[in-house]
């Protein structure tokens, strides 16, 4: 514990040693880690000299489109997995002068060592592959600065979500003649059904060999990013590969099952955030 003893002969005196006390601590407080971010970093790529962790916003799965720039034009990318948005500040009283360039170019020296690339001409946008895994990783500094004061970084290292709601297909179509399932996954603008979606599949091929009078359709469904003509057609390929895959490895007879794709004709919520174009791009099971 630090004991402090002052004799002070005016209250003027004790006024300016609290004043100064408090921009010692205050200093030496910018220049530490904020408590609330322990951690916070990916283990694989560290910080530039001279700057501590001012925010942070992790977890440990969101989707993130990057948006980065190749000799003008804007391109993008959308990766999902554990994600790292890092804010670093300068310590206070750091006597050197960072540029934006030379942080970008400390990140691309970085990348590129480990066979990892550049996606955009101006050496912010990068991926590699660390631990078996893909990882995208984008810096953003103030534009052209010659001296700046912070920058952040966003990661995703990519990999499939934990499905932890598990919906029972014969309550809610019992209960609403129909059930929607998120866990069937494709990839973008593909109809070729990812193997982490077994689990889903699974529940339909259970309820159909519970149930082996019932018919059903298989509907696929999109958000409205696109094209509409495309995604009505992307969607009726998604679900038809579906009614394949249960016929071939569920075992179920062709008559008990129908496609069909509504693309974003049937949204069950709005199409102007991420997370309400989560929802609408869903499988639902309808009973005839």
């Amino acid at each position: 514990m630090l004991v402090i003893r002052l004799k002070t002969k005016n209250m003027k005196n004790l006024t300016l040693f609290l004043f100064l006390l408090f921009i010692t601590i205050t200093g030496f407080s910018q220049s530490q880690d904020t408590p609330r971010c322990p951690n916070s970093e990916p283990t694989y790529i560290n910080r530039m000299a001279g700057f501590y962790v001012s925010d942070c916003r992790n977890s440990d799965y969101n989707e993130v489109e990057f948006v980065y720039w190749v000799d003008g034009i804007a391109k993008k990318i959308k990766a999902a997995g554990k994600y790292y948005h890092v804010w670093y500040s300068k310590i206070e009283g750091e006597p050197k002068k960072f540029s934006s360039a030379q942080i970008n170019q400390n990140y691309f020296n970085a990348i590129t060592k480990i066979k990892g690339s550049t996606l955009d001409t101006k050496k912010t946008m990068f991926s590699a592959t660390l631990n078996g895994k893909e990882v995208y990783l984008q810096v953003n500094t103030a534009a052209n600065s010659t001296d700046a004061g912070s920058y952040n970084i966003e990661v995703v290292e990519v990999e499939s979500m934990q499905q932890e709601i598990v919906i029972k297909l014969d309550e809610a179509i019992d209960r609403d003649g129909k059930a929607a399932l998120y866990g069937i996954l494709f990839d973008v603008n593909k109809s070729d059904i990812k193997p982490e979606s077994a689990e889903a599949l699974a529940q339909i091929t259970d309820y159909l060999n519970a149930n082996s009078t019932v018919k059903v359709i298989i509907v696929g469904h999109t958000d409205n990013t696109g094209n509409f003509t495309n995604n009505i057609t992307l969607s009726k390929a998604r679900a038809e590969s579906i009614k394949n895959y249960l016929i071939k490895n569920g075992k179920i007879d062709a008559s008990r099952l129908l496609a069909e794709g509504v693309g974003p004709l049937c949204p069950v919520s709005t199409n102007t955030t991420e997370e309400g174009k989560k929802l609408n791009r869903r499988v639902e099971v309808v009973k005839q």
